[in-house]
């Protein structure tokens, strides 16, 4: 996480000498110095799981990084839901220097919820706000109970969390999601989670219909969920013990990573695994309520692990935007991996592909970063490719 305000790059590390431990670094960009105070460890007890501390052996830090309102916040999980494990939230003040930590599974070490959303980041849109998803639980204990979202209990797998941040900088929960079948996903190892959340900007959502701020989450089972940011919807809250969401699009394939969102367009991107790039197109339905239909897909699959599509524009200038995504590649481990970009509006039903470009071996779930003109990717064989204009 950079921060480009005062030359700061944030991370956190894991190191397993002298026992597992995590640490949050804060270094000069120039220099690449560790500032003075840093780094900060990762330990202690979560506020709302006293006598839980959290256990670094069991964690893998997964979620890309939040900077928010003078701190940064980061989400763990474990490698693959391997092992015995909880998900937490941390955030490390950047002035004072001051550690929180939050558990999705409170009181308990072992019911997993983890927040690794295929390395998606946590989510703000807006002060004190968190948007983050988690994966599976452990058995039925550790499913949220049937309830609404402004009332959340204390365990959150495979849910859509929002925490609200604390005037003491500590975290806590004011609003969820989770399907009313979250049983079966834990069951059938269908995280919600393996998605992270996407916040639709305003020119999604609608004034004249009580859902102006509107956010999309898809997971696992391939359910592509439009959700109200203010009023996530809770547990069994529908009608006949049904989600109480915006809207419901497919399901279609399952998704590893976050959604891709054009506003100039009215578009929003999703990376199927083993499927399609898919385009949906926003709109309103008869009564005026918000809607997200499947518009378009890729002639060209992915495999597993290709990562989340990135959108570059100019605002929303019409005929300025593309869609770039990493494919994971056709040999063991990611070899053979490509950066491809794509025209963000479909023609008869499908979205074309400009070009591709070979990439060597790519990591899993791996996101091109764009600045200036450039698009950026980080290779598993140690290179670090920049595309642009000749």
């Amino acid at each position: 996480m950079y921060d480009k305000a005062t030359g700061t790059v944030y991370l956190v590390t894991k190191s397993n000498e002298g026992g597992a431990h995590f640490s949050v670094h804060a270094l000069d960009v120039t220099s690449g110095a560790e500032r003075s105070g840093w780094p900060v460890p990762v330990q202690g007890d979560p506020v709302n799981s006293p006598g839980v501390p959290f256990n670094a052996a069991t964690s893998a830090q997964r979620a890309g990084l939040l900077l928010l309102d003078g701190a940064v916040y980061f989400g763990f999980a474990s490698d693959c839901g391997v092992g015995t494990y909880v998900g937490h939230v941390g955030g490390v003040n950047t002035t004072s220097r001051k550690l929180t930590l939050w558990s999705t599974e409170s009181g308990s070490n072992s019911q997993n919820g983890g927040v690794w959303m295929s390395g998606g980041g946590l989510v703000s849109d807006g002060a004190g706000r968190i948007i983050l998803a988690t994966g599976n639980g452990a058995g039925t204990g550790s499913s949220p109970a049937k309830g609404p979202g402004n009332k959340p209990g204390s365990h959150f797998a495979d849910s859509v969390v929002r925490l609200g941040v604390n005037s003491d900088g500590s975290l806590a929960p004011k609003d969820f999601f989770s399907p009313a079948n979250n049983r079966d996903l834990d069951h059938n190892d269908l995280d919600l989670g393996s998605g992270g959340p996407a916040a639709l900007p305003s020119g999604f959502g609608t004034t004249s219909h009580p859902h102006p701020h509107l956010l999309v989450q898809v997971g696992k089972d391939g359910r592509i969920f439009l959700l109200d940011r203010d009023n996530l919807g809770g547990t069994v809250q529908g009608p006949n013990g049904t989600d109480a969401v915006v809207g419901m699009t497919g399901p279609y394939k399952g998704v590893w990573g976050h959604p891709g969102v054009w506003g100039g367009g009215g578009y929003v991107y999703v990376i199927e695994n083993y499927g399609s790039l898919r385009a949906l197109k926003y709109s309103v339905n008869g009564s005026g309520a918000p809607q997200l239909t499947s518009a378009g897909t890729s002639a060209e699959g992915f495999g597993y692990a290709s990562g989340s599509p990135v959108v570059t524009s100019n605002g929303t200038a019409g005929g300025s935007a593309l869609v770039w995504l990493i494919y994971s590649g056709t040999g063991p481990g990611g070899q053979n991996g490509e950066l491809r970009v794509y025209d963000p509006v479909p023609v008869n039903g499908t979205l074309k592909m400009r070009r591709s470009f070979a990439l060597g071996t790519v990591t899993r779930f791996s996101v091109p970063a764009t600045d200036g003109g450039r698009v950026f990717v980080g290779t598993k064989d140690g290179h670090l490719i920049s595309f642009g204009r000749a």
